[in-house]
């Protein structure tokens, strides 16, 4: 079981250990990249296809020895100009959520029936990477896995069908928040122009 809320700033990519149930902030992803890769070297395969597709100029990610029982991650880019090399404390916030979401996909091969939950996932990208970015998470969790998500985003809702999607609403702090499937709800025309009026209240 994965329950994610990463704070991508805080991620540094240094690592003493290995793990494979990283922490809820993601703030030990290094450990969890040597943790997956020396239970199962294979998923290094997925983790290279789904980032080279996000980022073209991906060349390799590296996770050299630093010191005593330490490693740090590097991530190498290069085009047909040369090589750049970046720790990957020095990654975007966003670059760093495709590097969670490329092991989160090849911990989903790895572990086998994964529960999933990431709040928010879509919060640190850009608005065209976000249809892609949640469409590779929904099909890497079509069989004996699930994948639960939240989101504000429009594009994220919109990779969604009806059937499985909740509304989730609270009128204030002192009442319960209501759940609701989304078809349970009558919404007239555009789904995100409902919501955005405020017109999709369970």
């Amino acid at each position: 079981m994965l329950i994610l809320r990463p704070v991508p700033s805080l991620i540094s990519g240094d690592s003493t250990s290995e793990t494979l149930q990283p922490n809820t902030q993601v703030t030990d992803f290094g450990a969890w990249f040597s943790g997956l890769l020396a239970s199962t070297p294979a998923a290094y395969a997925r983790i290279d296809t789904y980032l080279r597709q996000v980022m073209p100029d991906l060349k390799d990610i590296k996770n050299p020895v630093i010191g005593k029982d330490s490693r740090s991650l590097v991530v190498q880019f290069s085009n047909g100009q040369g090589t750049l090399n970046i720790p990957f404390e020095d990654l975007s916030d966003g670059e760093k959520c495709f590097m969670i979401c490329a092991l989160v996909l090849a911990a989903s091969d790895a572990y086998g029936q994964l529960f999933c939950f990431w709040d928010e996932p879509d919060s640190h990208l850009a608005l065209p990477e976000v249809g892609q970015f949640v469409l590779s998470l929904r099909k890497a969790f079509q069989s004996e896995a699930q994948f639960i998500m939240t989101s504000h985003n429009s594009e994220a809702i919109r990779r969604f069908s009806d059937e499985n999607t909740l509304v989730l609403n609270r009128r204030s702090h002192l009442e319960p928040t209501v759940v609701r499937p989304l078809k349970a709800i009558q919404v007239n025309g555009d789904l995100i122009g409902a919501l955005i009026r405020g017109d999709v209240e369970p």
